[in-house]
């Protein structure tokens, strides 16, 4: 049944539809899967609720892939303007937290490249040859050995970084980081245990397999 109302009581009314409608819109983008949907669309609330959030996580993420604070606000503007960008396209064979790490990972992977080519240029201009890792001492401070680390995994294919990163950093179990990564578990297993040895070589410690 249908009221309908008129005189001063339509503005009241009015009021309570626009009101109802703004409550059921919450309720709806409270709801991720509509969310998703509404932002395949093109709507920007919920594209804002999407960046809102998987900011933090994102975030964290890419400060644990490049290891420079500074650097972590450009690629979160990247990974989110290329997951919005592709969303329509989105089909949900993954999680959504699982295809923004991996567009985090492709962005991290330019960001490496990007890096290695300024050293280049700069050891170029500078006429010195690309630093070598030096024996670390025992006494090296916490964030000392964290940028050795970074520099040793700036030096790795790509292919090997990103497995060390989602199982050693991320703590990923291997069926977390074969699907993040797109690739056969004993693969992961491999690649992980291979950048394990390089970073060891690099910065000097003994590698054990576990």
């Amino acid at each position: 049944m249908v009221i309908r109302h008129s005189g001063p009581v339509d503005g009241a009314v009015s009021s309570s539809v626009t009101l109802s409608r703004a409550m059921a819109t919450q309720d709806e983008y409270a709801d991720e899967s509509l969310v998703l949907q509404a932002a395949q669309r093109g709507d920007k609330r919920a594209q804002s609720q999407i960046f809102t959030r998987y900011r933090e996580r994102v975030a964290r993420q890419l400060l644990r892939m490049v290891g420079d604070p500074m650097a972590v606000d450009d690629l979160l503007q990247e990974v989110f303007i290329a997951a919005f960008t592709a969303l329509p396209r989105f089909r949900g064979d993954a999680q959504l937290a699982t295809w923004l790490y991996a567009i985090a990972t492709n962005r991290t992977r330019n960001w490496w490249d990007s890096q290695r080519r300024r050293r280049r240029r700069e050891d170029i201009a500078a006429n010195v040859p690309p630093e070598e890792a030096s024996t670390p001492e025992a006494d090296l401070e916490s964030q000392q050995q964290r940028a050795r680390l970074y520099t040793a995994l700036g030096q790795l294919p790509d292919k090997l970084r990103e497995a060390f990163v989602a199982r050693a950093i991320e703590g990923m179990n291997l069926i977390e980081a074969s699907a993040v990564l797109g690739v056969p578990i004993s693969t992961v297993s491999y690649r992980t245990r291979r950048a394990e040895q390089l970073l060891c070589a690099a910065i000097v410690i003994p590698w054990r397999e576990s």
